[in-house]
């Protein structure tokens, strides 16, 4: 079954409409990262601020200069420490958000094949394809990283990062080369990020390996890269719309908050994944439901 794009977004809101629970994944996913956070920089606070006393020093009484030796200091004689610590929170945050992201995919598939999904099909959807996700998350993770290679001219012409950081008014040699590698750096993360956005889709809803669901996402971009970046498109561009929005009311205000985080999370994700999810079903020839056909809306979750 084939829509055209213009069709894939009118059924695919439609189909958001009618199963707005498909924001549940990504609401868990927020709450349960906020909490990792909390924890995170609490006890990073523990290791950065505790005194060879044992006692934990208040960075509020000390000033910037001192805080940031005090911090030095408690990363670098805990760096072991520090390192596991960040890197087993990155890795663990990860999977707690491949867990969610693979079951709003499996509920978005769903709502677009039979025009209704509940909450025990993000269950399953996500308990199934966890692991996989997360490795395919982690591998385009590190083409990312790739990217800092970039950096790297501009950071041997620079030499001393240290002269930068202290006086950054000076004129330093090699700055524009740093530059230059951070835009290609930001470039190269657009054109992964496009290339590769379909792949976890492919990879829930085809029930594909890691590298087979990178080899699936790449080609269809390739086949399909005008809808792809229309979609890419649309969701950066409301969430900047989101972000002006904010700060035009006011950064620090409870208005703005609410904003520039709710409506991301409970709104724009759970559509847009509705979006990516029919885009690739259509075009690979599934069989997809119409709305028209569904006069009556679910009554449960």
């Amino acid at each position: 079954m084939h829509e055209e794009f213009g069709t894939i977004l009118n059924r695919g809101f439609e189909s958001w409409v009618r199963n707005l629970n498909i924001c549940i994944p990504f609401i868990l996913n927020f709450l349960i990262n906020l909490i990792l956070y909390v924890l995170f920089f609490g006890l990073m606070g523990l290791l950065l601020f505790t005194s060879s006393s044992g006692s934990v020093i208040d960075p509020g009484s000390l000033s910037d200069q001192e805080t940031f030796a005090m911090m030095w200091e408690g990363f670098y004689e805990n760096l072991a420490l520090s390192i596991c610590l960040i890197l087993g929170f990155f890795l663990f945050a990860m999977f707690v958000q491949s867990y969610f992201t693979a079951g709003a995919i499996g509920m978005a598939k769903k709502a677009s094949e039979t025009g209704d999904t509940v909450l025990s099909d993000m269950l399953a959807s996500g308990s199934k394809n966890v692991t996989r996700f997360f490795l395919a998350v982690l591998l385009i993770s590190l083409l990312l990283l790739v990217g800092i290679i970039f950096l790297v001219p501009g950071a041997l012409a620079v030499g001393n990062l240290s002269a930068l950081v202290e006086n950054p008014e000076a004129s330093v040699n090699g700055m524009t080369a740093l530059v230059i590698g951070i835009i290609l750096w930001i470039v190269h993360i657009i054109i992964v990020n496009l290339v590769f956005s379909l792949s976890t889709y492919a990879l829930v809803i085809d029930e594909l390996g890691p590298l087979e669901a990178l080899s699936a996402g790449f080609s269809f971009f390739m086949n399909n890269k005008l809808d792809v970046f229309f979609i890419w498109v649309i969701y950066i561009g409301i969430s900047l719309i989101i972000s002006f929005v904010g700060e035009f009311i006011g950064s620090g205000s409870y208005q703005a908050m609410v904003i520039t985080t709710l409506i991301p999370v409970v709104v724009l994700q759970p559509l847009v994944a509705v979006l990516w999810t029919r885009l690739y079903l259509t075009r690979n020839g599934k069989k997809l439901y119409d709305p028209s056909n569904l006069l009556s809306y679910p009554d449960n979750f």
